[in-house]
């Protein structure tokens, strides 16, 4: 399993004054949920729900389902982890490049893995697939038609699709009109990107009551802890005036990418969403090692993302001033091939 799966921030300690190695809003009101935290600072020195029932209960009226369709979780990849588990030894589809930890968690419960490129994917019969939308790391976006000729076509299949990353891609299509019709799939939020509490780690999934069910069987009590819950409970009240403005985001992206599309030896690839791959001819690793020592800017090293190699890296875009800072670094590289 990876540690951290690429935001090893952790480890520079004060250096970084530039962090595109994360997909996390980058200008989220960070003030708006340290009052929260303050107010709900007692609910430490207690057991937090077993279940974040509270928690739940409110995802389920913002989606118009029942408690009974909504599991919440230690962040998304805790429900990646059960789910695995539910299906432990299953045959499972993984297109790839994709978020690792499907891959992990799939690994740990002894999965029968069948992975295929992702612009090739073809589905064939299975017991599990998961798919990401928009795609981590490259920002593929998978259509709803697509995504409903799946569910129709392999009934038999759970098909997962973790959206963490759709409120920023304006044309990525959410799958929730589908859950009513579909009882094989499973939806998964991550709160800890579009509203920039990372550390806090919260997620739920939505799912068919049965499914839901099954899942629920392999998840142990008290994962989510008291603040985490008051949090979410505020954001799935308020959130909706948190979220990034995703037609500007995504604007300043373009001209991101133009910048560094004008270097040579660096490629931006196409994505639907504010972060991207960028092919380059350097070795990534000695190129984010160097980015990080001369000028405290971090990069996604994506060599750990299956189909990918040592020649890609992840990133965000941020405020103007810092995407500046990072396409005149590549401009005056100080060293070679």
């Amino acid at each position: 399993m990876l540690n951290g799966h690429g935001d090893d921030l952790y480890k520079s300690g004060n250096k970084i004054k530039a962090n595109f190695s994360t997909n996390v809003w980058y200008d989220g009101d960070s003030d708006i949920i340290r009052s929260v935290l303050k107010t709900q600072i007692d609910t430490i020195f207690h057991y937090p729900e077993p279940s974040a029932e509270s928690f739940v209960n409110e995802v389920a009226a913002f989606h118009g389902v029942t408690p009974q369709n909504v599991i919440a979780g230690n962040g998304a990849t805790e429900l990646f982890y059960l789910i695995a588990h539910a299906f432990e030894g299953a045959k499972t589809l993984l297109p790839i490049p994709s978020f690792r930890e499907y891959e992990d968690a799939c690994t740990l419960y002894r999965h029968n893995i069948l992975f295929s490129r992702i612009e090739l994917f073809e589905p064939e019969a299975a017991d599990l697939m998961f798919i990401c939308n928009p795609n981590n790391p490259n920002g593929y976006i998978w259509t709803r038609e697509h995504i409903e000729r799946i569910l129709r076509y392999y009934p038999d299949m759970t098909l997962v699709v973790d959206e963490s990353f759709i409120n920023f891609a304006p044309t990525a299509e959410p799958s929730e009109p589908l859950l009513s019709r579909y009882p094989n799939l499973l939806m998964v939020h991550s709160m800890t990107k579009s509203f920039a509490i990372p550390g806090l780690r919260l997620g739920y999934m939505l799912g068919n009551e049965a499914l839901i069910e099954r899942i629920k069987a392999f998840k142990f009590p008290w994962s989510v802890n008291s603040l985490a819950i008051e949090v979410g409970k505020f954001l799935m009240k308020n959130g909706k005036y948190l979220l990034p403005d995703t037609f500007r985001l995504l604007k300043r992206k373009e001209a991101f990418v133009q910048h560094l599309d004008e270097i040579n030896g660096f490629l931006p690839l196409n994505s639907g969403t504010s972060f991207f791959l960028v092919h380059t001819k350097y070795n990534v690793k000695e190129l984010k090692q160097y980015l990080i020592d001369k000028h405290g800017i971090l990069i996604r090293e994506a060599s750990n993302f299956r189909g990918l190699d040592e020649h890609y890296f992840r990133i965000n875009t941020l405020s103007e001033e810092k995407n500046r800072m990072l396409v005149e670094a590549l401009k005056n590289l100080e060293f070679k091939v």
